[in-house]
């Protein structure tokens, strides 16, 4: 634990809307305000169920964030991934970092944001991205070392598709959208492993 988990999540009530809940003692669908939540935030925050008390953003969890990462002021809800919660072939790692989109294209668009990514992927951290839709390993679409003007331009192809595969789409909308971003991931393994044969 950092001493980032002393900051106080303030007006930000992200976890409390874009987040998935299905404990015993608290249920709510994804993107749905809590029942609990009121204008100021959470209504019961001092007798907050334990699945909430236990929860830490990774604003509130990593120490390289900084205010600017507040979930309600970059527009991204940053998660860490325990090991156990990663596909086996990063079962490795010390932990995967899932960056939810919340503020459209202009929250990826952000330096911070770009730089925060390519760092853990330079780390060998899996990071996972997500915009209302299912996610992606950001680390199959995206090279760790990629310039800033082509990772730009990348970040906000990579959005639109996960904008179009969003929740609530048709399922064969969001099918066509998913099946666009498995061959986008063949297309770039296939030029790494080029690279990789010619080096």
């Amino acid at each position: 634990m950092t001493a980032s988990h002393k900051r106080i999540c303030g007006p930000c009530n992200a976890c409390c809307v874009e987040l998935e809940i299905a404990a015993p003692e608290l249920r709510k669908k994804a993107r749905v305000p809590c029942q609990n939540l009121a204008g100021a935030g959470c209504g019961i925050y001092a007798a907050r169920p334990d699945v909430c008390q236990q929860f830490l953003c990774g604003w509130r969890l990593f120490d390289e964030l900084d205010e600017g990462w507040r979930p309600d002021l970059s527009g991204v809800l940053v998660m860490r991934k325990a090991p156990a919660e990663l596909p086996a072939a990063w079962q490795g790692a010390p932990y995967g970092v899932h960056l939810a989109i919340l503020g459209g294209e202009a929250a990826m668009m952000r330096p911070a944001f770009a730089s925060y990514a390519t760092r853990l992927m330079a780390q060998d951290i899996p990071v996972f991205l997500s915009a209302a839709s299912p996610y992606i390993l950001l680390n199959d679409h995206v090279e760790a070392d990629a310039e800033p003007v082509f990772l730009k331009q990348r970040l906000a192809e990579l959005y639109r598709l996960l904008h179009a595969a969003r929740f609530g789409r048709s399922l064969l909308k969001r099918i066509v959208f998913l099946y666009r971003l498995q061959i986008d991931r063949s297309v770039r393994n296939s030029q790494r492993n080029q690279r990789d044969k010619t080096a």
